[in-house]
């Protein structure tokens, strides 16, 4: 049996393991020993303020949790304590607080707050002495327009903790944002995020698994009901690099895919991650052929299993697979969110610019998804993927019946909308720019307006993305086409 495939049979067992007793059991110790750890750490931070650092008073909490961090970092591999408004997670564990111990619990996000951070994350040990650095540093005043900058200095002597932003999060049961969060924004952040999380890879750390799904969760609600702002993501421009912004641009695309498949709100959160980290093996060095393999071990050194993790796994190791090897079994069939991966990543390889690369137009790559329907890919999915994105996706670039240019701005919409998309009008008849940007409905024309044919944008020299970013930049997302 192949290396991927004995993997494969591990995860598989892993995940039958799950939600049984050995992972609630590493729960269970996450809690206990997390819960220890806070109450050290603000247990110091008081003590910090009231005596010199040669006093034996820090002595004995410093080695405390200088002992109980090393515990846990043998455990996890990592440490992650996240403060998510007035909770404190460790790792991906909920830390829960009796209501008279949250007390520790919001002095410890005020702490981090003055500094701009919202959580720590440990890659080593810490001995007592850097303990005690660790804590003097972090009680001691901010300093400065860029409190986390100045902080993180502080401790760059210490040791491997890194700093992180403040967050939140949606829980279950509260109520949508009333205004959605910009789409530039999200995409600002998410590239920041996933920015970040390829360095700690590239550094041989363990990524913090948390900003990465809470990125997943701001781009998924910024894109609302509108599938042609995710849909334009491979054509848009960017400030990340090709790496970075593939993975971006992946996660827009499974997002749009996943709602269409109805995933529900916890597994499309799920398949966004995977999406986020389906190519992190590439920051291990690896090549096309290693990188899945080398992803999959590198997320999984994150001690523990859960069922969001394990198809995060089969995701990395199986997004290459075709969707019907010769031969094989339908039990070897890849995962679900390989299988979403396999579509969309491809979709985006062949449309998207790339440096001495030759890019099709979306109609064209669409196609060759669909030639390669029941072989190279999910025909059900292909099917859902080409309805959410119409026959021509957003960013293609048409040649009307009447000599005018039009640039696709929608979705597939529905079945009687699917080929008509609605236009932005990039060129008059008579060659030139219009005077004022103007979109038709090809639908409601249809009696007068149609598609003729389909443009390659690079041959004739149009910019599909400066375009898009006027036709998206401007306009709010509840006006955009739906």
């Amino acid at each position: 049996m192949s290396t991927i495939g004995t993997i494969q049979k591990r995860l598989e067992k892993a995940l039958q393991r799950a939600s049984q007793s050995d992972d609630r059991e590493l729960a269970g110790r996450i809690r206990d020993e997390g819960h220890r750890l806070i109450f050290l750490l603000n247990g110091l931070l008081r003590s910090s303020r009231m005596y010199s650092t040669d006093n034996t008073a820090l002595e004995a909490p410093s080695r405390d949790f200088a002992t109980t961090l090393r515990g846990l970092l043998d455990l996890l591999g990592v440490v992650h304590v996240v403060c998510v408004e007035d909770q404190v997670y460790l790792n991906d564990v909920r830390l829960r607080a009796r209501q008279s111990e949250q007390a520790v619990v919001d002095n410890l996000v005020a702490e981090l707050g003055r500094h701009d951070v919202g959580g720590l994350s440990f890659h080593q040990a810490l001995d007592a002495a850097a303990v005690k650095a660790f804590a003097v540093a972090l009680g001691g005043p901010t300093d400065g327009a860029h409190p986390r900058a100045d902080l993180a200095a502080k401790l760059a002597p210490i040791g491997d903790v890194e700093l992180s932003g403040k967050w939140r999060f949606r829980l279950g049961g509260e109520a949508e944002p009333a205004k959605r969060l910009d789409y530039g924004e999200a995409i600002r952040r998410t590239g920041a995020v996933i920015t970040e999380a390829v360095a700690n890879l590239a550094a041989d750390r363990l990524p913090n698994p948390l900003p990465v799904r809470r990125a997943v969760m701001e781009l998924a609600d910024s894109l609302g009901a509108n599938p042609a702002l995710g849909a334009a993501a491979p054509l848009r421009r960017s400030t990340l690099r090709p790496g970075e912004r593939h993975l971006v641009s992946v996660a827009n695309l499974s997002i749009l895919l996943g709602r269409a498949l109805g995933l529900a709100a916890a597994a499309l959160s799920d398949l966004g991650v995977a999406a986020m980290l389906h190519d992190v093996g590439y920051a291990r060095g690896a090549d096309r052929a290693s990188h899945p393999l080398a992803g999959a071990r590198a997320l999984a050194r994150q001690r523990g299993f859960h069922e969001a993790k394990v198809r995060r796994l089969l995701a990395v190791l199986d997004h290459h697979l075709p969707f019907a090897s010769q031969g094989a079994a339908a039990s070897e069939m890849p995962s679900l969110f390989a299988r979403i991966l396999r579509v969309v990543e491809d979709y985006d390889l062949l449309v998207a610019p790339s440096p001495g690369g030759r890019s099709l137009p979306p109609p064209m790559a669409l196609a060759v998804l669909w030639a390669g329907r029941g072989r190279e890919y999910d025909p059900i999915l292909v099917v859902l993927f080409a309805q959410a994105l119409g026959r021509f996706p957003a960013g293609s670039l048409l040649e009307l019946s009447d000599g005018r240019w039009g640039m696709s701005v929608s979705g597939g919409r529905d079945r009687e909308r699917f080929a008509r998309p609605v236009v932005c009008v990039v060129r008059g008849a008579d060659g030139r720019a219009p005077d004022r940007r103007e979109q038709i409905d090809l639908f409601e024309q249809r009696a007068v307006l149609s598609p003729h044919r389909v443009l390659d944008a690079a041959r004739v020299g149009f910019d599909v993305a400066g375009a898009l970013d006027a036709a998206f930049g401007g306009v709010a997302l509840e006006r955009l086409p739906s």
